[in-house]
């Protein structure tokens, strides 16, 4: 069984911009939290706790046919906040703002793609963000000391399918396919796991 992910990646401009307010988050920010690495940042549109490996081509193939309904969007990175909220964070993020209803239609999507692999759907409503950290034990961070990110927008083209391996060191992301958005019926898509 693999622990997998549906997620937009970044640019390296929108990922350096993130990187830049996480550092300013973790300098604001004094209770102990485990922070995202660079590296890692990421929209995730849809975590799939397990999934049995021979349902993956299954799962792969139903994503790309609901992917090739939606065409290239723009997606803005907007503000910052804490889940579940600021009295009690759990999650410190970086927002979206352009484009996050987009984002949402392709959660749903990608949600019921997996529901009828096995995966388990999702039960809260879906919120685009970029999570930058994760506190140990629930904390108040106030708000108005958060930073927001610079304006950055960027095109979403492909949604990537990605393992996430655990290790002793953190979770490493490899990515197992690249579906791409607005693709043809009979576009091919590559499945090449990484070793």
């Amino acid at each position: 069984m693999s622990r997998l992910f549906f997620a937009v990646e970044l640019p390296g401009p929108v990922r350096d911009e993130a990187a830049r307010v996480a550092e300013q988050m973790r300098q604001t920010v004094t209770v102990p939290a485990r922070w995202t690495p660079v590296e890692n940042l990421h929209v995730t549109l849809k975590f799939i706790a397990e999934l049995d490996a021979d349902r993956l081509p299954k799962l792969i193939a139903s994503a790309a046919g609901k992917l090739a309904r939606v065409g290239p969007f723009r997606v803005e990175l907007a503000g910052s906040g804490a889940f579940p909220n600021h009295r009690a964070a759990r999650v410190l993020w970086i927002g979206i703002g352009e484009g996050r209803s987009t984002l949402a239609r392709l959660a749903r999507k990608l949600d019921a793609s997996a529901g009828r692999q096995g995966a388990e759907r999702d039960r809260q409503p879906f919120r685009a963000h970029l999570t930058v950290a994760r506190l140990r034990d629930p904390a108040p961070v106030p708000l108005e000391g958060l930073p927001a990110p610079d304006s950055l927008a960027f095109e979403v083209e492909e949604v990537v399918l990605y393992e996430s391996r655990l290790s002793s060191t953190g979770a490493t992301h490899v990515p197992l396919t690249r579906l791409p958005l607005g693709a043809s019926e009979d576009s091919s898509i590559e499945f090449a796991p990484e070793p």
